[in-house]
């Protein structure tokens, strides 16, 4: 392979070596900034939440949304612990921790007893595989913009075929409507 003149002379070497030496302190400059922003993520993070009104169930429930920020143990626990809008102890909703999924939902068995524009603390933990004690806990609150009087009493449909229920509707007609004759 030809030579050229130019590569042999001296100023080429040392461009050689600067080029080489600015290269590798960027790279370790952004190996450095990863490592660091790793470390100053949580493992979860709570990416929302709030109340989910199933009216044709006649059910209202809590929920949020989780995601997984950095690498977790695989069967690791998330914990979400709902204030009890009826009052007595939180409601727990548990799952597991799966190879490659990032998002995780976590909702609450029907409630009762919420009220407008009342915050209800929820806390998210989380627990290593066997761990008792948990790994981060984070904190928030959900607001409902609703209150329980505008979900019906029990479900408006029974089955696949929307079809009604044999007592009828469990709270009456809708407000400012009449019953069809029949």
């Amino acid at each position: 392979m030809a030579v050229l003149e130019f590569e042999k002379t001296r100023w080429f070497r040392i461009t050689a070596v600067v080029t080489a030496v600015v290269l590798a302190g960027i790279a370790l400059a952004l190996v450095v900034d990863n490592q660091r922003r790793q470390a100053a993520l949580t493992h979860v993070r709570i990416a929302g939440g709030g109340f989910l009104f199933y009216y044709r169930l006649g059910e209202i429930r809590a929920g949020i949304t989780a995601i997984v920020q950095k690498p977790t143990p695989s069967q690791s626990r998330l914990v979400a612990r709902f204030e009890n809008p009826s009052g007595g102890p939180p409601v727990e909703v548990e799952t597991r921790l799966r190879h490659g999924e990032q998002r995780y939902g976590l909702e609450t068995p029907p409630l009762t007893g919420i009220v407008k524009g009342r915050p209800y603390a929820v806390d998210l933990l989380l627990y290593d595989y066997g761990g008792r004690e948990p790994m981060e806990v984070q904190h928030t609150t959900i607001t409902s913009e609703l209150d329980e009087d505008v979900s019906p009493k029990g479900p408006l449909t029974v089955g696949p075929g929307y079809h009604r229920p044999q007592n009828g509707p469990q709270n009456g007609p809708p407000q400012g409507r009449q019953p069809a004759p029949q």
